[in-house]
């Protein structure tokens, strides 16, 4: 009896399963698993999956994992389990992808923000770049335009170079040149890389911070489980200019004539102009819809997991004939081969169709058009011909808008794969070898048929098509090694070095032909164009980066830790002899709360941990090969009155050209309180670049060769982040609420000498409107400052800031007073200044969200503040030298002394050039917007039954909802126009944003 009794003591089972994220079903490694009672438990791996050898008589595991609830399930006659943990904070025991590997979130010493899939899924964006506005301190989401599928720029910690400052973004260990191809309901996971520490371990493609995009996947031993997303929803704007209306615009077009004493032209007092017709704006802006559906399955067998996913993302944009399609699929798959070697790969192919407009130009831009066209004019006639500015150049150089969106046939295609095949190695104990293999390649298609145009005002006499293709391609080979083990339960040490390799190639070609005799659709091709234009191809600079690095991390007893990291790159991009860069960084942490002084002394304060760094980092995101003198064929030339074609050095070299550095000092605090209920991070930055790349003005001895850059620029980006967050609740409601900001000063730190660099000029009147100063902020406003209206004569000859202007006689009142800032009693150049900044002084986010018995709301509001925008739109606007329609706020304008100090006459010639740059047009960019909110109700499993359904998840959602500004514009965020980083915040009436209201539901399966 004692021997049985002993035998069924001993008698055990083996209990296994995965532990996954209940928001987005990733898997959970280092889940602590235990028999309650008993000493009996284990972790799981780093997919989540686990097996424990439990005795018999075991009736319960309790799964615990800082930062998600703990769970105990009754065991019964279960051997296999599937359990799902909910969060509740960004806690301590989170693991976070680093380059190169994973790190537990409460080692590391650098400054990691993490977004989960769940909080980007189901938004009605193109692009997962936009899904995070307002959700991580220190990063700003700039979209320039709301046209359908336009990608928006990145800014980590401020705006680092005048040249490219987008942040290198890997998609599953994969360098890649966006993410607008990823369908954001496919991603488990999104690290930001922030500081020197954590991104030197990409050495020279880490200057503006690196974004870490892992895929989601399915998990060794998971049953078979589908999910089904479909959303769908319709779009608006959000707001329309006030314009003049046909009575209006009659009425200040006569005014002009009248103040400088000439005839009325005869168009001005034709009553047929005197009627109102047509609002251009809502003719051309309308509603647009928003359609989505995707699909995954994912599972696995003891050696092998996998998921499939296929989406579907099609966008009507605001403007009719506009929009953005996207179709994916995706493939992920891992497989052991024995006890030791895991291989796997992750395919993703995606297709693009788009067409966008011209919204950027001052000729003809299509929202341009739209408010300049002449509101008595309709959009077709009563015979159905096309409105038309024909009849008088009184009405201006533009066409129909309406008419342009129409008639114009075009599309852009992009076709592209992202692959990466990988194989794991565990070659000892604690030491593991992978090799990558990447590829990420695109097949580019551009096509424009433009009709021949006689009956607007800009004439096109034959019909034109212009085609381009371009094909670009990345292939990453890298092989590292990873030893991490722990001494003694003491010493924990982590060392990761390996290699990588990179190289790009590409080809391209365009043609242009002229005049198609038959302009039916399926005769739009290229042969059918009786005259060539244009045709040339070549293959692209194939360029080649070479890598090796290194990272150390050790911790002691967990509470002290050091993390130091090197890389060495070679880049094609510069000569020889500068070749190679090499990027240091360290960084120091203190879990002050792991002390036994803190323990017994803080009882309020469950977590401090002090982290602090420094490290070099680099920026090769330049124009290729400028070490070498660019030689170019089919040069004009003349000699002796006769002509010649020759070749020509179109491009000096500098020889010299290297890396642009950039240095960042970074200091942090982790706070936990209350059991990490409320978790706070404070952090302290400081960016300095170094050697930037810039455009140095040589004298001009070699005629119109372009002169190279040269490494002479510094710059510096300053400032702190602060994140708070708070979870609570009890029984059946859970509640959390975040804040986030970061204040960032920007300061060009050295260009050269009494120097600066400009924009591109923009407008009608070829207006230079943002300068690059050394000791200023990267593109601020320039020009000139004014102090109201003249009111009468008397104020004119009395004013000290044109006392010696030789111009003086030319102003009249009712013209602009400007400002004399060099007090030498004339308006002059000299007399320009900096007129304000458009890099924000603060980002602010704020999350909210609620759940109670299957009912879920949540809602993101995002805002910034301390900014300038210059609206040049507005410049042109209230122009009224030209001939079009203007701002309703010109009905403010002086037309007499004491009728207005703000708006100038109306004048014909504007002697005085009142609409020059100058602040009249600076305005604030402070906002504050409701970015999305979602109220949604999951319908138990209960309620399906044996039908197989999981659950059943109904929503609606709201993005852009509502935005609280004083701007004037159609829209407060404004990216970069025309010229890179050199020119931001600058309104050239862009396309609008929209408001997008959806529908939708996830289904589990």
């Amino acid at each position: 009896m004692s021997c049985l009794l002993a035998t069924a003591a001993l008698a055990q089972r083996t209990i296994s399963g995965m532990v996954k994220d209940a928001g987005d079903s990733s898997g959970l490694p280092g889940v602590n698993i235990t028999v309650p009672g008993t000493t009996t438990g284990t972790i799981t791996d780093a997919k989540g999956h686990f097996s424990l050898q439990v005795p018999e008589s075991a009736k319960s595991l309790t799964f615990s994992f800082m930062g998600y609830t703990q769970q105990t399930l009754a065991i019964g006659s279960q051997t296999t389990f599937s359990v799902s943990l909910q969060s509740t904070s960004k806690g301590l025991g989170e693991v976070v992808v680093v380059g190169y590997g994973t790190q537990n979130r409460r080692d590391v010493t650098g400054t990691i923000s993490s977004i989960k899939g769940s909080d980007i899924k189901n938004l009605p964006v193109s692009d997962a770049a936009q899904a995070i506005q307002g959700k991580v301190p220190g990063v700003d989401i700039v979209r320039s335009d709301g046209s359908p599928g336009s990608e928006p720029n990145i800014r980590i910690r401020g705006t680092g170079t005048i040249n490219n400052a987008d942040p290198l973004v890997i998609i599953d260990g994969v360098p890649a040149t966006g993410m607008s191809d990823v369908n954001p309901n496919d991603i488990a996971s999104m690290e930001i890389l922030k500081d020197a520490s954590s991104s030197a371990i990409y050495g020279t493609r880490a200057a503006n911070g690196v974004v870490i995009i892992t895929t989601k996947k399915g998990g060794y031993g998971e049953k078979t489980h589908a999910t089904v997303n479909v959303y769908k929803g319709t779009s608006n704007a959000r707001r329309y200019i006030p314009l003049l209306t046909a009575p209006e615009l009659v009425q200040l077009k006569q005014e002009r004539y009248t103040n400088d004493g000439v005839a009325i032209n005869a168009l001005w007092q034709d009553p047929y102009y005197a009627v109102q017709r047509t609002d251009w704006q809502k003719a051309l802006i309308g509603t647009g819809s928003t359609t989505n559906a995707d699909v995954n399955l994912r599972g696995g067998s003891a050696a092998s997991n996998y998921l499939f996913s296929a989406g579907y993302y099609d966008e009507k944009g605001l403007i009719q004939n506009s929009f953005f399609k996207r179709y994916s699929f995706r493939i992920n798959s891992e497989h052991k081969l024995g006890s030791r070697v895991k291989v796997g790969e992750n395919l993703q192919l995606t297709y693009r169709n788009s067409r966008g407009f011209d919204t950027y130009s001052s000729q003809t831009g299509l929202i341009f058009s739209a408010l300049r066209f002449n509101p008595a004019i309709p959009v077709k006639n009563e015979d159905g011909s096309w409105g038309t500015a024909k009849a008088s150049n009184e009405l201006g150089d533009i066409n129909n808008p309406v008419f342009t969106v129409e008639n114009i046939d075009a599309y852009s295609k992009n076709y592209r794969v992202l692959a990466s095949v990988y194989a794991d190695v565990q070659i000892l104990d604690g030491l593991s070898l992978r090799v990558n293999g990447g590829y990420d390649g695109e097949i580019y298609q551009q096509y424009s048929f433009t009709p021949a145009i006689l009956d607007q005002t800009r004439v096109s006499a034959n019909a034109d098509l212009w085609q381009r293709n371009e094909n670009k391609g990345a292939a990453l080979g890298e092989a590292f090694l990873t030893y991490n083990k722990t001494f003694n339960n003491v010493h924990q040490v982590t060392l990761t070095g390996g290699y990588s390799a990179q190289k790009t190639h590409g080809d391209f070609f365009r043609a242009e032909r002229w005049g198609y005799t038959d302009e039916a659709a399926d005769q739009r091709v290229l042969d059918n164009g009786t005259t060539v234009y244009n045709a040339s191809g070549n293959y692209n600079a194939e360029t080649a980066i070479v890598s090796g690095f290194v990272r150390a991390f050790y911790g002691y007893k967990g509470k002290y830790l050091f993390t130091g990291t090197f890389r060495a790159d070679g880049s094609s991009k510069f000569p020889a002899g500068n070749r190679w860069g090499y990027f240091p960084a360290f960084s120091l942490g203190w879990r002050v709360s792991d002390e036994t002084f803190f323990k017994d002394n803080v009882g309020f304060m469950s977590n401090l941990k002090l982290t602090g760094g420094w490290g070099q980092l680099g920026n090769q995101n330049v124009k290729d090969y400028q070490y070498l003198a660019i030689v170019t064929k089919d040069r004009k030339y003349s000699f002796g009155g006769n002509p010649y074609t020759g070749i020509w050095n179109s491009s000096l070299a500098n020889p010299s050209i290297t890396w642009e550095k950039a240095e960042m000092t970074n200091i942090s605090a982790e706070m936990g309180f209350f059991k990490d209920a409320l978790n706070a991070t404070v952090t302290w930055f400081n960016k300095k670049t170094r050697d930037m790349l810039v455009p140095y003005p040589e004298l001009d001895v070699h005629g119109t060769s372009t002169i190279p850059d040269q490494n002479i620029g510094q710059m510096s980006n300053k400032g702190w982040e602060i994140e708070l967050a708070y979870q609570g609740g009890k029984k059946d409601v859970h509640y959390h609420v975040g804040v986030n900001a970061s204040f960032i000063r920007n300061r060009v730190t050295r260009l050269y000498s009494g120097t600066y660099i400009s924009s591109t000029r923009y407008g009608r009147q070829n207006q230079e409107i943002s300068r690059t100063y050394e000791g200023q902020p990267i593109a601020s406003f320039y020009g000139w400052k004014t102090n109201g209206i003249y009111q009468n004569q008397a104020a004119i000859d009395n004013d000290p800031n044109v006392a010696k202007d030789n111009n003086r006689a030319d102003i009249k009142p009712g013209d602009v007073r400007f400002v004399d800032t060099d007090g030498d009693g004339k308006i002059t150049e000299s007399d320009r200044t900096n007129l304000g900044n458009p890099n924000p002084r603060m980002t602010y986010g704020i999350q909210a969200g609620v759940d109670y018995k299957g009912f879920d709301l949540s809602a993101t509001f995002a805002g910034v503040t301390g900014l300038k925008l210059y609206n040049a739109d507005r410049m042109q606007g209230l122009d009224p030298t030209y001939s079009y329609n203007m701002y309703a706020e010109a009905m403010g304008r002086w037309h007499g002394e004491g009728t207005g100090n703000s708006m100038p006459r109306m004048s014909l010639e504007d002697a005085n050039q009142n609409a020059r740059t100058s602040d009249r047009f600076v305005e604030s960019g402070n906002y504050f917007s409701l970015r999305n909110v979602t109220f949604g109700y999951t319908i138990p499993s209960r309620v399906w039954g044996k039908s197989g359904i999981s659950d059943i998840r109904v929503y609606a959602t709201g993005q852009n909802v509502f935005m609280i500004t004083k701007y004037k514009g159609l829209n407060p965020e404004l990216g970069y126009a025309s010229d890179g980083n050199l020119m931001r915040g600058v309104d050239v009436a862009t396309y609008p944003q929209a408001r997008v209201f959806t529908f939708g539901a996830s289904m589990n399966f």
